[in-house]
């Protein structure tokens, strides 16, 4: 009989450590699939990102083409200002030589000479 309750007893504490494992057994289990969804949401988000970063680099590319035109119209616009700009100085020219051509046969004494388009009093 104290054999069976040595027994008895042996097997109530086995029957707690089977309790304690089994507990633990589930603890882990819930740990493993929490870290498992875990891992689920981040590679979505790692997903959503580099699809993100996908959009980022084609609108990149997309903007440095963009500025790359851009700036080939500013400089063609500039060239064109600078045209003009030309454009109107020879134009002033022209007529300032006109108009000295002009007084020159009015008054054909005057010495004209010191005239300069550029020259202010």
């Amino acid at each position: 009989m104290e054999y069976d309750n040595a027994l008895e007893k042996q097997l109530q504490e086995a029957m707690k450590d089977v309790e304690k494992h089994k507990h633990q057994a589930t603890t882990f289990e819930e740990r493993v699939e929490g870290l498992l969804l875990d891992k689920d949401k981040a590679e979505k988000a790692m997903s959503n990102f580099e699809q993100e970063k996908a959009s980022w680099v084609t609108e990149k590319g997309e903007l440095v083409a963009k500025t790359s035109e851009l700036e080939k119209e500013l400089s063609e616009a500039k060239d064109k200002v600078e045209g003009c700009k030309m454009a109107m100085v020879s134009q002033f020219e022209e007529g300032f030589d006109r108009a000295k051509v002009q007084v020159a046969f009015l008054y054909p004494e005057l010495d004209l000479s010191a005239l300069d388009s550029l020259k202010i009093m």
